[in-house]
């Protein structure tokens, strides 16, 4: 059985965007024409500008490790 924390971590791996202001997480399911169609962890699907996951103020990437 996983901890909680090993849990999270498996969380951030399966949905390595992480939305400051919503404090939500997501994963990129598709990009198609300068949008991104991103999946929260609910299965609530989000539709955003591409060039806005570049800004670092909004969106926090964590590497695929």
């Amino acid at each position: 059985m996983s901890t909680l924390t090993e849990l999270a971590a498996q969380i951030a791996t399966l949905y390595p965007l992480h939305d400051k202001t919503a404090g939500k997480r997501y994963r990129i399911v598709s990009q198609l024409a300068g949008m991104t169609e991103l999946e929260e962890i609910s299965g609530s699907p989000r539709y955003v500008d591409t060039c806005q996951l570049d800004d670092k103020s909004l969106w926090e990437r964590r590497a695929a490790g």
